[in-house]
């Protein structure tokens, strides 16, 4: 068993760390070919302050509301932390006896609850200006009354007279009309040129899988266009490669196994397919102009270091690509740069090298194609100020 342990981390390590890990278990998004940084890179430049496991925006006020209550407590601070914790129980129940049956954080594990909305939504707050101190959250709870009136923006709404009162309180995700103010006023005065400030300007929500699939897309400002663009050429670049790499993973089993109908088998069917539809609808000569340079500048601009062997992957990847003219289901070179990645990320641990490791594998892997958080979290946090009232 493999541990991960806490060492000096600052807030922004600590947050990453936790993005990555909270992936692990979701297999159609799992990071095997080591694209996260990019993927992350562009989805912080275009929709500042989120991350994949956020549900709903109000909970952008459910965290300094509870804090600021537990900040009150005249207590010691390891009483403080208790009462924030017991707060963020008792959400849970408030919002499910207010009526929400979906996205509630912790809503199956009530009381058991590891991770905290505060946890979520902690540097999401900071990104947007919420919170104004930098600190984790136990520091927090240890500022002075008099640091205290700094820790989050100014203009920040108040709670609900009745928010978490009493142990039959209940609350609700939808937003009030200052509440949705607030939100956007953060948005556009921390993340002035993003498109989810764009976005959280709009008098409707766009119902579309992809953002570049957005029907107001040709009316944005061209740096936004440019970023949306380089979304799409990469989400649907590197899927092909995500694809591959399951088809190969799947051939391998199957040979393993040696039966003629298995599980293992109708995968390599199934990727194979896919990977004939991707040539079918993908158009390759989106890819032939694609400035990559003008992306790798703009990854630098956040918190996510693109390496330079992720550089040439993509890059090289990019070249099969347009010179199998996107035939790369049966290429050798495909083949072997989609071995050689994953054999570099995972050394011993291949799937390629390691049988064990391929038998305990559950046979897909980043077989969706990155969104960027843009469904459900953004097109959540959208509708929700849409919806103000």
């Amino acid at each position: 068993m493999s541990f991960l342990a806490w060492i000096d981390f600052d807030q922004a390590d600590r947050d990453r760390t936790r993005r990555i890990m909270d992936l692990f278990g979701q297999e159609d998004t799992r990071d095997e070919l080591g694209l996260g940084s990019v993927r992350d890179a562009l989805a912080d430049l275009m929709f500042p302050g989120t991350s994949t496991i956020q549900t709903r925006l109000r909970y952008m006020l459910f965290v300094p509301w509870i804090y600021r209550m537990a900040g009150t407590h005249k207590g010691t601070a390891a009483a403080r932390r208790e009462l924030a914790r017991a707060l963020e129980i008792r959400l849970i129940e408030a919002l499910v006896r207010g009526g929400e049956t979906q996205n509630v954080i912790g809503s199956a594990a009530r009381e058991k609850l590891k991770r905290l909305p505060s946890d979520v939504y902690w540097a999401g707050l900071l990104t947007l200006g919420i919170r104004r101190f930098q600190g984790s959250r136990n520091a927090c709870l240890e500022a002075t009354p008099g640091e205290a009136q700094t820790l989050w923006a100014n203009g920040l709404p108040p709670a609900p007279d009745d928010f978490l009162s009493s142990p039959d309180s209940t609350a609700t995700f939808p937003l009030s009309t200052e509440e949705a103010d607030f939100l956007r006023d953060r948005l556009a005065q921390d993340a002035p040129h993003s498109l989810f400030t764009l976005l959280s300007r709009q008098a409707s929500a766009a119902e579309c899988d992809m953002i570049w699939q957005h029907p107001s897309r040709a009316d944005w400002p061209n740096h936004i266009r440019t970023l949306v663009g380089h979304a799409e050429r990469f989400s649907r670049l590197m899927h092909s490669a995500s694809l591959l790499y399951n088809l190969m993973l799947s051939e391998k089993a199957a040979q393993m196994q040696g039966a003629h109908e298995s599980s293992w088998h109708d995968r390599v069917e199934t990727y194979s397919a896919m990977l004939d539809t991707w040539k079918a609808e993908t158009p390759h000569d989106l890819f032939t102009d694609w400035d990559l340079q003008d992306l790798w500048l703009l990854a630098q601009d956040t918190i996510h270091d693109v390496k330079p062997h992720s550089r040439r992957f993509i890059e090289t990847w990019r070249e099969t690509v347009l010179e199998t003219g996107g035939g790369v289901r049966n290429d050798a070179t495909a083949r072997a740069l989609v071995r050689d990645r994953e054999t570099r990320l995972k050394g011993a641990k291949s799937r390629f090298r390691n049988d064990s490791a391929l038998m305990r594998w559950s046979g897909a892997s980043g077989t969706a194609p990155l969104n960027f958080r843009w469904k459900p979290v953004v097109t959540n946090h959208v509708r929700d100020l849409v919806d103000a009232e």
